[in-house]
């Protein structure tokens, strides 16, 4: 990968790409990257977006981020609050339009755990459990999944547990919302007839073998893949100073 370009920061900007202007947006815990994607798009090409933080606020002005994405301080001068909760009822009303979810594992089919690593029943690991994941993955029309780390052991044959369903585990009127990957080696989709996950672009630095050699399952490859773009110098300059900490990089630990 070109040196200048740090994998944090090539992750941010490919995130902050899947936000439209006009979009409602929403982020969860300990979601440092989504918390700089969603400002990028902001402070770029969708300046009118609605950016429901996970600290409950309702457009602040994120202009630092910290360790925890509900630091009070991430609320400064927002327009309103809103709980986490109304959430569920925001997505029901069809009124959320992006969320950003994280797993430990995921399969081919889009299936995600952050439940338990091992049997339900004699975990080898508990992990924090999914909150929204089973509600708002199959009703909030994209979904982008964020993963600092592309291994065998992330993208796996089969998840230990379903925390949020994916498309063989969803009623055929849930199929038709947008899933989205995005890893340490490129972006992943799902559109095409089967449904599975197929490689939309990879990282500078990359291969399409590279991507398939850390994935546990068999990976098509979109007929217009191409390499994942570069963010200018501009938002890394963004992305920096609203992270002069380096928070974005405790992800990847």
């Amino acid at each position: 990968m070109n040196n200048k370009i740090e994998m944090p920061d090539l992750m941010i900007y490919a995130m902050a790409s899947e936000i439209k202007n006009f979009e409602t947006v929403l982020h969860g815990v300990s979601s440092p990257l989504p918390v700089l994607a969603m400002s990028v798009a902001r402070k770029t090409h969708a300046p009118d977006m609605a950016y429901i933080s996970g600290a409950e606020g309702v457009d602040p002005e994120v202009d630092r981020v910290y360790p925890s994405s509900f630091d009070a301080r991430m609320n400064r001068n927002a327009v309103g609050y809103f709980g986490l909760h109304e959430a569920f009822d925001l997505a029901q009303r069809g009124e959320l339009n992006v969320m950003f979810l994280g797993a430990a594992q995921i399969d081919r089919y889009g299936n995600t755990n952050l439940s338990v690593i091992g049997d339900i029943d004699q975990p080898k690991v508990q992990l924090p459990g999914g909150a929204a994941s089973a509600f708002l993955m199959p009703i909030t029309p994209k979904v982008v999944i964020w993963i600092t780390r592309h291994s065998k052991r992330v993208f796996v044959d089969e998840v230990d547990f379903v925390t949020g369903q994916g498309y063989n585990n969803r009623a055929e009127a849930y199929k038709k919302n947008e899933l989205v990957v995005i890893s340490s080696l490129g972006v992943m989709n799902f559109k095409n007839s089967d449904r599975v996950m197929q490689i939309q672009s990879y990282h500078p630095g990359h291969t399409i073998d590279q991507i398939k050699e850390n994935t546990g399952f068999d990976l098509l490859v979109a007929p217009d893949v191409a390499e994942t773009p570069a963010p200018s110098k501009e938002v890394i300059d963004l992305i920096h100073n609203v992270d002069p900490d380096g928070v974005r990089w405790t992800e990847f630990r």
